[in-house]
């Protein structure tokens, strides 16, 4: 057995030997030049951890916890009238006493009602939030991340709302009443040139966790259409949000502000919390309302008065233009009418600003002021024009530019009858499963023109039909008031 053991063993074999050890040796050179390399590659990743680091470090004490206090309706005997008591013949009990008698007897003391985070944009106290963070307040709270408190609470000019903008859900506070001066601050980026996939960084106190930081990637830039407010241009982020981070910053990598955190879109049922649909204001919109607010006290915008639709690829054929939105009506007397823009213009550029969709013409409309003359470059009826429109100011009253989507609708072969009335050519049945009805065609639409042909009888109609170019037939309806256009495609068949 022994014999056995040193003929199989090393030492019972030199020449075996002499290869393992080269064997080992062989192994032991690539694993001596992974070292570096993985030394290497830690380097880089120490590199970006100090990278957001200083992000943290430079943002955080420009960022500021707002603490919403309100105070609870409510009614005690105390504050009953004198004739309660003489009613049931009880002696009034004498009032309370104490410093807090006040706010007892008739003004109750606030309470904490919510929380949610701010930005100080100017080093003299202006500090940028959502309006919802401060909606319904009877004070505010504003602490620094050094620990410092403003409470309008205790001092009414402690905290002050500069003003606040419903519409994009935006409010801006002063705090110190003039007399701080050196308040660190963060700077807005240009949310114009955010690339999607870029680093995104939120900072804000969730559920009471103050100053909590999280990091993730721009998902998604100029989110519009959500039904949250009624100017949307939001950043998507999966970087965590949660209740608390509203009004607070998001970061990129150089620790400048690239929106306004502002909801989150949950997993519903009794889920609160983040699962990566994070939305916050883009940081020109925010820019645009703050500057605003500071120098008016209020957010002034351009009208136009206009109601457009989307322009798609059928619409687009019948009218002769690649890109472009639709203006379905021209409100009478506004600047627009005036201008004399008309219902079938196509307009394309605002300024020397190609628009593609109802929001791009939106907001480069934003981008002026009332009484500023602005170019608008359109199509009508195939030929290109430029018309000069004065704006006026946005009121209270005034829709932003109806947005109509585009629907469909026609005639007997399209599943639908058409009638006369004292007020006008109107639809009359719609079969069901036709054109017109997968158009969403409704009985009592009236029919102002026909592929721009002005109509007021069914075979007028059907002369404007037989001059359709292509296969789609555009049509312009009023519906309750709302005037549209609605392209109908004459070779699709009706349902059996």
């Amino acid at each position: 057995m022994r014999a056995y053991r040193r003929s199989t063993g090393l030492r019972g074999s030199g020449w075996l030997g002499a290869v393992t050890l080269a064997g080992l040796l062989a192994l032991a050179a690539p694993m001596a030049s992974a070292a570096p390399a993985a030394d290497e590659a830690l380097a880089v990743a120490e590199k970006l951890q100090d990278a957001f680091i200083s992000v943290v470090d430079k943002a955080k004490p420009a960022v500021v916890v707002i603490t919403n206090k309100q105070v609870a309706p409510q009614r005690s005997l105390q504050q009953m009238p004198p004739e309660f008591w003489r009613f049931f013949g009880v002696p009034m009990e004498p009032p309370p006493q104490g410093p807090d008698y006040g706010q007892r007897r008739g003004q109750p003391r606030p309470e904490v009602a919510g929380k949610g985070s701010g930005v100080i944009i100017r080093p003299d106290g202006y500090i940028v939030t959502n309006y919802h963070v401060i909606e319904g307040h009877a004070a505010l709270e504003v602490r620094l991340e050094n620990g410092r408190v403003f409470d309008s609470e205790r001092d009414p000019k402690a905290v002050q709302v500069v003003g606040f903008d419903k519409d994009t859900d935006l409010a801006v506070l002063r705090v110190g009443d003039g007399a701080v001066t050196d308040l660190p601050t963060l700077p807005f980026a240009d949310s114009d040139s955010l690339r999607v996939g870029a680093w995104a960084i939120a900072i804000g106190a969730p559920f009471n966790l103050d100053y909590s930081v999280t990091v993730g990637h721009v998902s998604q830039k100029g989110r519009h259409d959500v039904g949250v407010t009624t100017f949307e241009n939001f950043i998507q982020t999966d970087a965590s949000i949660n209740p608390g981070n509203s009004g607070g910053p998001l970061l990129n990598i150089r620790g400048e502000v690239i929106g306004i955190n502002e909801f989150i879109v949950t997993g519903g049922g009794m889920s609160r919390g983040s699962i990566g649909l994070g939305f916050a204001i883009a940081s020109n919109l925010a820019r645009q309302v703050t500057d605003s607010l500071i120098e008016h006290g209020e957010v002034i915008r351009p009208f136009l008065g206009i109601s457009m639709q989307p322009l798609d690829e059928a619409l687009g054929k019948q009218f002769g233009v690649e890109h472009g939105v639709l203006v379905s009506e021209a409100v009478t007397g506004d600047p627009a009418e005036k201008a004399g823009i008309q219902a079938g213009d196509v307009i394309t550029h605002i300024g020397t600003k190609p628009v593609r969709t109802p929001h791009d013409l939106q907001f480069a409309v934003l981008a002026y002021r009332p009484g500023d003359t602005i170019a608008v470059k359109l199509v009508r009826k195939g030929k290109a024009r430029t018309v000069e429109v004065v704006a006026r100011r946005r009121g209270d009253s005034d829709s932003i530019a109806a947005v109509i989507g585009g629907r469909q609708e026609m005639l007997d072969k399209l599943g639908l009858t058409v009638e006369s009335t004292p007020d006008g050519l109107v639809v009359g049945d719609v079969v069901g499963g036709s054109p017109a009805d997968r158009a969403e065609l409704r009985r009592g639409d009236r029919i102002l023109e026909v592929n721009q042909i002005a109509v007021k009888t069914p075979e007028e109609v059907i002369e404007a039909l037989r001059k359709t170019r292509g296969t789609t037939a555009v049509f312009y309806i009023d519906r309750r008031g709302s005037k549209r256009f609605v392209g109908v495609d004459l070779q699709e068949k009706a349902a059996p």
